[in-house]
């Protein structure tokens, strides 16, 4: 079985192979694993340890719906160049970034490249598609409203699909970028300021016309940061729910280590290959 593997921003293929030893060994030898580093260069990434030495890399350029797109195609160039693929394991951004395409390709109606995603403590999924919450956004920057401003009245001049988006970001990208200097996001004020276009337009499951389809297995640590396992969560609520699994891990935000939770996944991905033939 050949497997796609996408790391996490500012890290590359070789990290993510370290970081996934344990794992390995514990994958039936049949599978292939295929390390792929992103297609640019950038700094190194929140919890990427300083013994690891670059070059770090990253599968966007930004997160607005240009860059998520320019992304897509880049993955797109890699399932078919070093394909096929059976399935995608993603770590952190690459899990996001596959959720990404997986929306995209369906709501396309293209057809499928894997059967099936394993994801490891997915980041804040974004969509390439500008009208994906627009409504919302240019209400907001009618008012100026400051995202980042938790202390302004829940609910004052905002709808409730308004307030659900604020409380979203707040309680992800926002309190992400508040804790950890190194978390790779753009300025906030570009919600009021700046281009809209420039935007990113996070998914989450009010915004999406369907949910994803794929068998998907969502993986995250029990004691990472509170706004991570926000966005693994948000990541897993725009996956239908019958194609769904999840597995928590004692860890942080990383690969599981112990054997019995190893298990656990291998045991999730055998159901997302037998879910995934159809």
């Amino acid at each position: 079985m050949k497997v796609l593997c996408l790391h996490g921003v500012g890290s590359s293929g070789a990290i993510l192979e370290t970081q996934m030893a344990n794992f390995r060994r514990e994958l039936d030898p049949s599978y292939e694993l295929v390390f792929v580093d992103g297609p640019f260069e950038c700094e190194r990434g929140p919890g990427v340890p300083k013994y690891r030495t670059g070059p770090f890399f990253s599968h966007t350029q930004g997160y607005s719906p240009v860059d998520i797109a320019q992304a897509i195609g880049y993955l797109e160039d890699i399932l078919e160049d070093e394909g096929p693929f059976d399935g995608i394991f993603g770590f952190s951004q690459g899990a996001a970034l596959t959720l990404s395409y997986f929306y995209q390709q369906q709501t396309a109606a293209n057809p499928r490249r894997v059967k099936f995603a394993c994801l490891f403590s997915a980041a804040m999924p974004c969509s390439p598609d500008a009208g994906i919450g627009d409504t919302i956004i240019s209400k907001l920057r009618a008012l100026e409203y400051d995202i980042t401003d938790r202390a302004r009245c829940n609910g004052q001049d905002l709808t409730m699909a308004e307030q659900e988006f604020v409380n979203v970001l707040q309680q992800t990208v926002v309190d992400a970028a508040n804790n950890d200097p190194l978390f790779p996001w753009i300025d906030m004020d570009v919600y009021r300021y700046g281009e809209q276009d420039a935007i990113p337009r996070v998914m989450y499951p009010s915004l999406l016309a369907q949910k994803i389809q794929i068998p998907t297995i969502h993986v995250w640590g029990q004691n990472d940061f509170g706004y991570m396992i926000k966005m693994a969560e948000v990541a897993r609520s725009i996956c239908e729910e019958c194609m769904v699994k999840t597995v928590l891990h004692t860890g942080r935000h990383d690969i599981p280590k112990r054997q019995t939770e190893i298990k656990a996944v291998l045991r999730r991905i055998d159901w997302a290959m037998a879910h995934g033939l159809g």
